[in-house]
């Protein structure tokens, strides 16, 4: 196999490690175990703090606390990469908002928000970038009254769950 220049395969890297981490919040927000499986490495460990463990343990915990119809949003936003061959080094700061309840059910009139950066440890085995370790640090968090909502018809909402919301029906 020709070698490529290692500037252009560092940038090939960090591109494919974008994808992935950019791959958490569609995976969380839409409940797509599946997807949020395959982020990670199958010795992978996540340390989230409301859960600690292996990464396949998360997803199935998940799996379980997620409640049909009450769905997360996450904003992926400032991100360094570090990449030392086979590993890297990620961080990426993340805003998440999600209504406790699904519309009309209790819970719904609040809002939780959080304020995290997720510390990866990103491996490339068998030419495949995945997260090896996920360690989840919060800065301080909150919920919320939810305040009057905007005023929107009720065919813009969207907002669903694997496999029924719009993603992935393109």
């Amino acid at each position: 196999m020709t070698q490529r220049d290692p500037e252009l395969q560092n940038l090939i890297d960090e591109a494919a490690i974008r994808r992935l981490l950019a791959n958490y919040p569609r995976a969380i927000d839409r409940q797509d175990f599946t997807l949020l499986a395959s982020l990670f490495h199958p010795d992978a460990i996540a340390d989230y703090g409301v859960y600690n463990g292996s990464a396949s343990g998360f997803v199935e915990w998940e799996r379980v606390v997620s409640k049909p119809g009450v769905h997360w949003t996450h904003h992926n936003g400032t991100q360094t990469i570090d990449i030392e061959g086979d590993i890297a080094q990620a961080e990426t700061y993340c805003i998440a908002l999600c209504r406790q309840g699904a519309p009309g059910e209790a819970g719904y009139e609040q809002e939780i928000f959080l304020r995290v950066r997720y510390l990866d440890r990103v491996e490339k085995r068998n030419g495949e970038w995945r997260i090896a370790h996920r360690r989840v640090v919060f800065a301080p968090c909150y919920i919320a009254d939810a305040a009057e909502p905007f005023p929107l018809p009720p065919e813009t909402f969207l907002d669903a769950g694997y496999p029924e919301d719009r993603v992935y029906k393109r």
